[in-house]
């Protein structure tokens, strides 16, 4: 292992990027001795999982080279929020990789109306892992869905996503905390996000800091139904073919199929609101009339509740 720095200012590859390098990044480095080098330039990512900052007005990457995402939710304290699975799932099929939904606290018992929304989340080829940091149910399952793979796991603050990670990973010791009493979410602990790994090198995790709300900025409103798998065979069978919204037309192919029940109402709605929200804002306005050089899909986090 080697302490390693950058050389000059920016690495090259990287320019307009809010930080220079990220978890899961790959480089090529010179070697100046047996414990230090000096990092040279960065091989081509397949993938990166980030954010747009808005205090440096530029993308800052998280995480890159990933092979799934694990989402992690919790059945109670803090209550279980479908929408923002939701919002996660919308990003993964925009990266092209698959998402794990981990269900964490199960010890807690699930309530019927939860149990049918992850039930739709598996019926949508998304895989759902219950399981309990307390007792260690579902732990194995999720080891080995991740095992052989750059993992990066993702959740709202207090669901226990570093109490999951030190029992996959118990060298690696994780800060956790207790859910706040008076507003039944979690405290962060996690500031950074970094990658760890196994001593026997099969699991390779990227835990990122935990967050509140997840809003969407970079896709166009009308590429969106690309992304909910339920709409996919769908598309272009409206009455305004490929120019329908899929928010008031008449003959609209996906509305008829929430009113028949074949996509579940809850995950429409969950349309409706990320089509409004990204709408009503310009980035992705910005991009198309002046794209950056890396045309690399991206997470983008935001603090605030919704």
């Amino acid at each position: 292992m080697r302490l390693c720095s950058i050389k000059g200012k920016r690495v090259r590859g990287l320019e307009g990027w809010y930080n220079a390098l990220s978890a899961g990044d790959v480089v090529k480095i010179q070697p100046i001795s047996s414990s230090e080098g000096v990092i040279e330039a960065l091989i081509p990512r397949k993938n990166v999982f980030g954010r747009f900052n808005e205090k440096g007005s530029a993308d800052q990457a998280f995480a890159a080279n990933v092979d799934v995402v694990v989402c992690v939710a919790s059945v109670i304290s803090p209550p279980f929020r479908p929408r923002f699975i939701d919002r996660v799932s919308v990003l993964t099929e925009q990266c092209g990789v698959p998402l794990i939904i981990a269900c964490n606290k199960v010890d807690l018992g699930i309530i019927e109306d939860n149990e049918e929304r992850l039930g739709i989340f598996e019926t949508l080829g998304f895989r759902v892992i219950r399981c309990s940091a307390k007792n260690q149910e579902g732990i194995a399952e999720l080891k080995e869905a991740i095992r052989g793979k750059v993992a990066v796991f993702i959740g709202q603050s207090g669901v226990g996503k570093s109490s999951l990670i030190n029992i996959i990973l118990p060298d690696v010791a994780q800060r956790t905390a207790e859910v706040s009493e008076k507003y039944n979410r979690g405290k962060h602990t996690t500031t950074l996000a970094v990658l760890l790994d196994s001593k026997e090198e099969d699991i390779n995790l990227i835990d990122t800091p935990g967050f509140r709300s997840l809003a969407m900025r970079n896709i166009e409103p009308d590429q969106l139904s690309s992304f909910f798998p339920e709409m996919l065979p769908l598309l272009g069978h409206c009455e305004f073919g490929a120019s329908c919204s899929h928010t008031h037309e008449e003959g609209c192919a996906v509305m008829a199929a929430v009113e028949r029940g074949e996509i579940f109402h809850d995950r429409y709605e969950s349309y409706l609101r990320i089509r409004a929200e990204l709408e009503s804002n310009g980035h992705w306005r910005k991009k198309r009339e002046a794209p950056r050089q890396s045309r690399n899909n991206k997470f983008r986090y935001e603090e605030d509740e919704w």
